[in-house]
């Protein structure tokens, strides 16, 4: 496998990183805008031979005859960049430069917005007639929840319910952000809802649950946030309800900003300027991290620790009974990511981990068409799943039924 990444900073530099060392390709390059930044975020700790190639996203096809000697086009950028104010789309962009050179493609995540459909899921009958495979929406979450997702549908006959519940949680004296400053953005924005098989908008944070973790985690309260999994599990999957919520340091810093307006779009003049508090809040937000700013923080105690956790529950019915199936999955500390792949953080290195580990999983299958975790045939799932436990990642599930 051949693998060509675009965007080759934390989480695209990781990527390329793990794909490497884990063998998963025979041969990897990156493309990026910035080949200063991301030889840098390639060599650490130690320098890969990996070839880095100047390249604007939005200047891509440019670049269609190189790619088209490379098997899978790995979108590791932001789901939208601002230029002139304007926000311009990835995905699908990216997605017809894959058409054209001819090889699959895969990323991390959709921009959503004010559709209810994914945006890439719009393109599948292209792949299709090209005998193509997109993964899309492939990192942690979505991606590996969308995969836990199933799991737990499946051992049920009728699913009432779905809801997928994270955590994010720092414990220290300074912010970190984790991934790009783009998707921690969207988190807070308008938020997708699915109940009673309807769809509708809704304001960020507007549903508040005390959802309880396994140990050593325990009961966090959690909020309905903006995010990827609503934009295709509904629609994909026969339910009658989906809920996304997440709690933990993270979400409650962006639930505070969006209370004191940081999140509004109207413009307010400020002296001679009129800027709207999103955008300003956007330049003032500290650019991506470096890896050994994150080493270095851990180091002076400014961020004493920090953990990602996913939990998945279907509630419905089988052979005439309620009953509720449980996956979970806590990925280590930043402690021990410090140790295990120096410069990741708690989410850059559980995204980075689930992209390669779908890479793995499909290599050598005969897969085609637009498809996000929910959809990979279940041998696939069981070889992603399999391949996270290896890293020593606890993977547990839990199957009750309810007596009323």
């Amino acid at each position: 496998m051949k693998i060509a990444v675009i965007g080759c900073g934390l989480v695209g530099s990781l990527i390329a990183r793990l794909a490497t060392s884990e063998k998963i390709a025979e041969e990897v390059a990156c493309f990026d805008k910035d080949p200063d930044r991301a030889k840098k975020y390639l060599s650490y700790p130690d320098p890969l031979d990996i070839p880095i190639v100047e390249a604007d996203a939005l200047n891509l096809e440019a670049f269609s005859g190189t790619l088209s000697n490379y098997d899978y086009l790995v979108n590791a950028l932001p789901t939208f960049i601002k230029k002139d104010k304007k926000e311009i789309l990835l995905n699908p962009l990216l997605m017809s430069v894959a058409l054209k050179a001819n090889i699959n493609y895969v990323d991390l995540a959709c921009y959503g917005g004010k559709r209810k459909r994914a945006e890439q899921l719009s393109m599948a009958k292209q792949f299709l007639s090209q005998g193509l495979l997109a993964l899309i929406n492939m990192g942690v979450s979505p991606g590996l929840a969308n995969i836990l997702a199933r799991e737990a549908y499946e051992d049920l006959e009728e699913v009432d319910e779905l809801s997928i519940m994270t955590l994010e949680d720092q414990k220290g004296s300074t912010f970190v952000i984790p991934w790009s400053r783009e998707e921690m953005l969207n988190v807070a924005s308008i938020d997708l809802a699915y109940k009673n098989k309807q769809f509708f908008f809704r304001e960020p944070f507007a549903e508040a649950r005390v959802c309880n973790f396994p140990e050593p985690i325990g009961s966090i309260r959690c909020y309905s946030v903006s995010n990827d999994e609503a934009y295709t599990i509904p629609s994909l999957l026969k339910i009658n309800s989906f809920a996304y919520l997440a709690g933990g340091s993270d979400i409650e810093m962006l639930r505070a900003l969006y209370r004191l307006g940081f999140f509004e779009d109207t413009p307010i003049k400020i002296r001679k300027t009129y800027v709207s508090p999103r955008e300003f809040l956007y330049y003032v937000l500290q650019t991506p991290i470096s890896p050994d700013y994150v080493l270095k923080v851990m180091q002076e105690g400014d961020l004493e620790d920090a953990q990602f956790a996913l939990q998945v529950k279907a509630i419905g019915n089988i052979s005439g009974e309620k009953a509720v199936s449980t996956r979970y999955i806590l990925f280590p500390g930043q402690r021990t990511i410090n140790k295990v792949l120096p410069g990741a953080t708690y989410i850059t290195y559980p995204t980075a981990l689930s992209l390669v580990a779908v890479l793995r999983a499909v290599k050598g299958k005969r897969l085609k068409g637009v498809l996000p975790g929910e959809l990979l045939p279940r041998p696939i799932r069981r070889i992603v799943l399999d391949y996270i436990r290896g890293k020593k990642i606890h993977i547990g599930e839990e199957f009750k039924t309810i007596i009323e």
